[in-house]
């Protein structure tokens, strides 16, 4: 933490308030959660430290989250940083996308098609993937997955297409 101006060149007037445009960027991605997670358990009750509600745990999180979303901006214009660079936005889209088929894929399909299909989708993020390994190892974390959450568990989770429970 130095007060001296950024390696890459920019003179520190050209920098403005914003010292640091990356730590910037950080921070307030992290207030977004803070806010996403505080909307999400807002109706959940907090109850008290001698009787924790449902809605201690996320808000606490996401309190947290906030603080050190403030903390990453504030650090933004106090010290200098690196800059914004280009964003890769292959592996976001692809992970992000996996938790969105899968959370349309659960019910019609059950885990053990939606689990594996997330799988596959999530590796296109690296184009450096290979198919055989991501096709073992999708079986594998999903066989893993039907007999933690279903079976150790005794979630109801749908493990077959369409209701289909051979068991």
């Amino acid at each position: 933490m130095t007060l001296q101006a950024p390696g890459d060149g920019t003179p520190p007037a050209e920098r403005g308030l914003v010292r640091s445009p990356h730590d910037l960027a950080g921070g307030l991605f992290l207030i977004a959660v803070a806010i996403l997670g505080f909307a999400g358990g807002f109706d959940l009750s907090m109850g008290s430290l001698s009787e924790v509600g449902p809605g201690m745990l996320p808000k606490g999180v996401a309190a947290l989250v906030g603080l050190f979303g403030i903390v990453l901006v504030a650090r933004s214009m106090l010290f200098f940083g690196p800059g914004l660079e280009r964003w890769a936005w292959r592996g976001p889209v692809f992970v992000l996308g996996s938790f969105v088929l899968f959370g349309l894929t659960i019910d019609p399909l059950g885990l053990a098609c939606a689990g594996t299909l997330a799988v596959i989708f999530a590796s296109l993020a690296d184009p450096d993937t290979r198919p055989l390994e991501i096709i073992v190892f999708a079986i594998v974390i999903t066989a893993v997955s039907i007999v933690l959450f279903k079976y150790l568990l005794g979630l109801p989770i749908p493990v077959f297409p369409f209701g289909y429970d051979p068991f």
